[in-house]
């Protein structure tokens, strides 16, 4: 709770400067409306990570923990758990779009950027995710999990944090019930990461990724939200249950299929070792 505090009352003060800035004003309203743009990516999504790792570090200073303790060790950060979680991720998403164009609920249409720009706009959003994947995995899976853990059991825990996870996704303009449940599967599969390799990287890789190439490389909503500088000028047509609606692929059954036989694959590939646990730094 006091880290939770911590977080919202910092959030507010920064959200309280930012709302008196007329340029953000207009950036915030755009994206009340379902377009996220570059810079308000950015803003949002650096800040979150920035007071999420304050308050953190504010809490491990409390406990007398070492900051790395909550799930994001230095020792193989950006790794090959990462980057592991980057092909993951991309193969995920690709299955479910290349799925959804096989029964024809996708069309890729033509080049939406050209030449420097699809460089400039894929290190743009590149970037933005990989703050989307850090700032949510360490909010909802790092501090938050590994405390609420030691007080009633991992999985409790990571459901508890999963539907919550989902139900905040419940604000962004053209996400209904479907696609949180959807956000709940994939933070689901996120935790049974998490408890598989003993930390956040494969997670973050596996997140950032795939709202990479949900947001850029496909160009399709990612949970209700579209963004400008986009690839390509793709369209998604068909049933709701095949395509998502106003959702996006996370709103298609597709996307319970995929997640699931991806889980499945995963637990195959990362069994589970004799003790199965997060890496936990020892109260110093």
């Amino acid at each position: 709770m006091i880290f939770v505090a911590l977080f919202m009352g910092m959030q507010f003060v920064v959200q309280f400067i930012l709302g008196k800035i007329p340029a953000f004003i207009a950036l915030g309203n755009q994206a009340q409306s379902g377009t996220i743009t570059p810079a308000f990516g950015f803003i949002a999504e650096f800040t979150q990570t920035v007071l999420a790792f304050l308050a953190a570090f504010i809490m491990s200073r409390i406990e007398k923990r070492s900051w790395f303790s909550y799930g994001i060790p230095l020792e193989g950060a950006f790794g090959k758990l990462f980057w592991r979680g980057i092909v993951w991720g991309l193969a995920l998403v690709s299955a479910e779009i290349l799925l959804m164009y096989a029964l024809g609920g996708f069309s890729f249409g033509g080049l939406a950027l050209s030449g420097i720009a699809i460089v400039k706009y894929a290190a743009i959003w590149g970037f933005i995710f990989l703050l989307v994947g850090i700032s949510e995995e360490f909010l909802y899976r790092g501090y938050t999990l590994f405390t609420l853990a030691t007080g009633m059991g991992f999985w409790p825990a990571a459901i508890l944090l999963s539907l919550l996870f989902g139900a905040v996704h419940l604000s962004n303009s053209g996400e209904d019930w479907i696609g949180a449940l959807s956000v709940v599967l994939f933070a689901l599969f996120a935790c049974f990461a998490l408890r598989r390799t003993g930390n956040l990287w494969f997670a973050i890789g596996l997140h950032a990724a795939g709202d990479f190439a949900e947001t850029f490389i496909y160009s399709v909503p990612d949970s209700g939200m579209i963004a400008t500088g986009h690839l390509l000028n793709s369209s998604c047509h068909g049933p709701r249950w095949l395509t998502g609606g106003s959702v996006g692929p996370e709103g298609s059954a597709l996307d319970f299929v995929c997640t699931l036989l991806a889980l499945a694959l995963f637990s195959r590939l990362y069994p589970a070792k004799k003790t199965e646990s997060v890496q936990i730094a020892p109260a110093q």
